[in-house]
């Protein structure tokens, strides 16, 4: 009996060490976050099919979709762009399955925004 306490004891003290080794693991920093970025997002993914503003690169993708045009994105809700993203259009846009929510919503948001009439440039003062 005395035998199996000591084994007991052990365990628990071993236990609790590894909790300890745990949770100092967890407090040390792991470096600063970075802000997600819609613009590199769109640019290391869309860009090469949809061209750097957002018209599509029709001429080397037959099919692929002007993301200026407001007619068009007026007619998505962000859920619909996102399950595109996610799902791809066989055959000619493939699947982004690896995003994560938060930049997924940024890509969105990106995406968007190259369909909203950019405003005029403010006159210089007299």
């Amino acid at each position: 009996m005395r035998g199996s306490q000591l084994r007991n004891r052990s365990h628990g003290t071993g236990g609790l060490a590894l909790a300890l080794a745990l949770w100092a693991g967890c407090s040390e920093p792991t470096g600063p976050e970075k802000p997600i970025d819609g613009p590199r997002l769109y640019a290391q993914h869309c860009a090469r099919c949809h061209g750097p503003d957002g018209k599509g690169l029709k001429a080397e993708v037959p099919g692929v979709r002007d993301l200026t045009d407001a007619n068009l994105m007026g007619l998505l809700n962000d859920d619909r762009i996102k399950q595109t993203i996610r799902m791809g259009k066989p055959p000619t846009m493939p699947a982004f399955s690896h995003f994560a929510e938060p930049s997924l919503k940024v890509l969105v948001a990106y995406v968007r925004q190259l369909s909203q009439p950019t405003p005029p440039a403010p006159s210089p003062a007299p």
